[in-house]
C-alpha cells in the first residue's frame, strides 16, 4: 500500500480495541467473554470520547480428545491475529479477554509454555509491537492457573487441570494481567461445580471492568 492507504487505514483504527477468545465448544463468537466485552464497550462508549471495536480470536474451541490440537490452534490464532491488528493499527491499545480455553490460549501466547503436548516454547510468542500496545489482560476460569500468583482475582487455593508450575512468572505481562478463577470450579480449581466455571462474567464482570479502566 502507499503512504497515504497506510496514514488513512491509520486514521481509521479505533483507539481501542478488545480481542477475546471464547471457552471449550461455544460457537464461533465470543461465548461467555461476551459479558465483558459488553461491559467495556458499553463504558467506553457511553463516555464518547473512545472509539472501540472487537474480535475475537479463531480457532476451534474443541474439547475431548481435540482439545490439545485445539489449543495449539488457538495459540497460534491469538499470536496471528494480534500481530496482524498491530501491524494494521499500531497506535490502537488492545484489551486481551479469555474465558476459559480461550484463557489458556492467551495465557500460553503472552506468557509461553511449555504446555504439553500444545506447546513448546517456553517464551512469550507475540510481537514486541503486541506487548507495547496491550493494556490489560483479563483471564477467567483458566485451565492454567495455579494459586498464589500476584495477578489472581478469584479464591481459588487448587490449580487448574493444565495448571502452571508452583514457581511460574510472567515479568512482561503480569503487571497487565487479572486473572479470575474461584475453589468450586472443576477446570481452573480442581473441583466439581460447572456453574462457578460458568458464571465468571455474572460475578466479576464489574470488578474486571473497573481493572481495565484502571489500566487505559
Amino acid at each position: 500500500p502507499s503512504i497515504q492507504q497506510r496514514e488513512k487505514a491509520v486514521d481509521s483504527c479505533p483507539l481501542l480495541h478488545i480481542i477475546a477468545a471464547r471457552e471449550t465448544t461455544a460457537p464461533p463468537g465470543f461465548g461467555s467473554a461476551q459479558t465483558l466485552v459488553d461491559l467495556v464497550t458499553g463504558a467506553i462508549s457511553g463516555a464518547g470520547t473512545t472509539t472501540i471495536t472487537a474480535e475475537a480470536i479463531d480457532y476451534p474451541a474443541a474439547g475431548g480428545e481435540g482439545y490439545a490440537g485445539s489449543v495449539t490452534v488457538g495459540v497460534a490464532a491469538v499470536v496471528r491475529q494480534t500481530a496482524e491488528f498491530a501491524a494494521r493499527c499500531p497506535r490502537s491499545a488492545i484489551i486481551m479477554h479469555g474465558y476459559s480455553q480461550g484463557a489458556q490460549i492467551i495465557d500460553d501466547a503472552f506468557c509461553g509454555g511449555p504446555d504439553f503436548p500444545s506447546l513448546n516454547s517456553s517464551v512469550p510468542l507475540v510481537t514486541l509491537a503486541v506487548a507495547r500496545n496491550v493494556l490489560a489482560i483479563v483471564l477467567m476460569g483458566n485451565p492454567r492457573h495455579v494459586p498464589g500468583l500476584v495477578f489472581n482475582a478469584g479464591n481459588a487455593t487448587a490449580g487448574g487441570f493444565a495448571a502452571r508450575p508452583r514457581d511460574f512468572r510472567c515479568p512482561v505481562f503480569e503487571d497487565r494481567i487479572q486473572a479470575y478463577c474461584d475453589d468450586p470450579d472443576p477446570f481452573c480449581s480442581n473441583s466439581t461445580d460447572d456453574a462457578t466455571h460458568e458464571s465468571y462474567g455474572q460475578v466479576y464482570g464489574k470488578q474486571a471492568l473497573g481493572f481495565v479502566i484502571s489500566r487505559l
